[in-house]
């Protein structure tokens, strides 16, 4: 190929001369003519032999370079073409992200916990004076950690940063005026995940009560007045408040005729009734959650064995359900049609994003359809998984037969359950039937019974 290439730059060479050369003369030849007419074109056929060329040192390596995901980036597939003299054959790799080394994990450790530094106070002067919300955010392309925050006491920060730091919340919780105005001591350790290693951090904070607006603040003095005053007053018989204090107006919420002990039981049925309601919520939503698993199972087990036949792996089959799901949704969402209807789909692919973000994030195959299979709860899913932990374990050998009996199992399942349905379909009409036939013989019997009176 070097050769053809050599061969076409001396062409090139001659007729590119041969175009200097036109450009000095005012007569030139029906041949000239026709090169100073296409140097455009001379010029491009430059630049292709010139990569064509190029790209000749590279084949004749014999190396082909595959680029990777970054850091914490996805799994790819890449597909190659084995060449025999008297065969090809087609083969796909799937090409895992880039892993740190543990020296790059180290020095990533470091880099990460500096960043945080950085950004941990958020809107906040310093740790020394927190008053605001504090930021533990990462840049995940830049350093894939999970991030984990311990806070010492939960009754000041939650897990995600956000302060609890209302000055009736920390009076309540039993910190004095004079700890709030020097700041409550505390700390929050910091910890990084990479797979199954970690790197900790404690960071130490002085936490300050909410600064509060104007109104606020107004409100707040008003409610110390009335405490003060009922303090005043604790060995009287009585106490009074003005009904103005600092520009907020002070009233009494007058009595009623409803006593406490009424109140109280009102109260305890209300919310025994919100009890009921919930486990009843509850129970519906697990229930519906089981009928569209056992809907879905048939659909499943389909998916499985054409995507096994065409030989995929199974843990590329799962994301490439979810694509798939993905996009039908994106496309749902653009129809007026299917606005409204429940998909019967969500539950099995929510569990499925679980499983294939536990397997990124290093847990085993074997693990993840055993946490998969309990997650569901359901026999049918439980054997499934069953099946493809022995896939696992013992290879592919006799698992497409395996799950193409399922897969008929699975079919007859949902036609006993369509049968179901609509038995219980008949059963609900029943009470509505009943009501008309009632309706029907009241329009006959009352205007006879009328009639006999008169």
């Amino acid at each position: 190929m070097r050769l053809i290439n050599g061969v076409i730059y001396s062409v090139l060479l001659v007729l590119f001369l041969c175009w200097v050369r036109t450009g000095k003369k005012t007569e030139v030849s029906g041949l000239e003519q026709y090169i100073r007419k296409h140097g455009v074109i001379l010029v491009w056929l430059f630049v292709i032999n010139t990569i064509s060329f190029g790209m000749t040192f590279r084949q004749e390596e014999g190396v082909i370079y595959i680029q990777k995901s970054g850091y914490g980036g996805e799994e790819t597939q890449t597909d190659f073409v084995l060449t025999l003299p008297e065969e090809e054959r087609q083969v796909s790799l799937t090409v895992r992200p880039r892993t740190l080394t543990e020296e790059e994990c180290r020095k990533k450790w470091q880099e990460a916990f500096q960043y945080l530094e950085e950004h941990i106070p958020g809107e906040n002067e310093s740790l020394l004076l927190v008053t605001k919300p504090l930021d533990f955010s990462i840049d995940h392309e830049t350093y894939p950690f999970d991030v984990e925050v311990q806070p010492e006491d939960i009754v000041l920060m939650d897990s995600e940063g956000n302060l609890k730091n209302e000055r009736k919340e920390l009076l309540a919780a039993g910190y004095g005026e004079a700890e709030l105005e020097q700041g409550i001591a505390t700390s929050v350790t910091v910890i990084l995940w990479y797979g199954t290693a970690c790197e900790k951090k404690v960071y130490a904070l002085r936490l300050f009560p909410k600064t509060q607006n104007e109104q606020e603040e107004q409100f707040t003095r008003a409610e110390a007045y009335l405490r003060e005053q009922e303090q005043n007053a604790l060995y009287d018989e009585g106490f009074t408040v003005d009904s103005q204090v600092d520009k907020v107006g002070i009233r009494r919420i007058g009595q009623s005729g409803v006593t406490p002990l009424g109140v109280l039981v009102m109260g305890g049925l209300f919310i025994g009734l919100l009890l009921l309601r919930e486990q009843e919520a509850a129970k519906n939503e697990e229930k519906q959650r089981r009928e569209c698993l056992l809907q879905c199972y048939p659909w499943f087990v389909n998916e499985l064995v054409l995507l096994l036949g065409a030989g995929m792996q199974v843990k590329n089959i799962f994301g490439v359900l979810l694509m798939e799901y993905g996009q039908e949704q994106t496309e749902s969402g653009r129809s007026r049609r299917t606005k409204g209807q429940r998909n019967y789909r969500e539950p099995l692919m929510q569990e499925l994003r679980v499983a294939v973000r536990s397997m990124k994030l290093g847990m085993s195959e074997e693990q993840a359809y055993y946490q998969l299979g309990r997650r569901l709860r359901l026999p049918c899913y439980t054997k499934l998984m069953l099946l493809l932990e022995q896939n696992v374990r013992k290879g592919a050998k006799g698992l497409t037969i395996a799950l193409e009996q399922e897969e008929l199992a699975a079919l007859e399942e949902r036609k006993n359950l369509a049968k179901r349905y609509g038995e219980e379909a008949g059963t609900k009409l029943l009470g509505p039937m009943l009501l008309l036939l009632l309706v029907v013989m009241s329009m006959i019997l009352i205007p006879a019974f009328l009639s006999f009176s008169v």
